[in-house]
């Protein structure tokens, strides 16, 4: 039963989680440009290697922070397309 609560919040959780790192991303950009990059590469491979790994997993809590993650870092990525070389 508790796992059925944690699967209903966690799509919930992930949201907030991802719209907080968006920002925290945004300013980190905004400030520090090389570590903004760094950041996004750094995430990015961090997803990927998670990845396979939460897959298998057997709760949903894990597939949606990673999904989240991603998110957040895919979207700041784009939004700052200009400056990711």
């Amino acid at each position: 039963m508790k796992q059925f609560f944690l699967n209903l919040l966690s799509g919930a959780f992930a949201e907030a989680g991802e719209s907080k790192l968006e920002e925290v991303l945004q300013s980190l950009h905004d400030k520090h440009p090389d570590q903004w990059k760094a950041a996004i590469h750094g995430g990015r491979a961090l997803v990927n290697g998670l990845k396979p790994i939460v897959e298998k997993s057997v709760n949903k809590i894990d597939d949606a922070f990673l999904d989240a993650l991603s998110g957040a870092i895919e979207d700041s990525a784009k939004s700052n397309a200009g400056t990711l070389n």
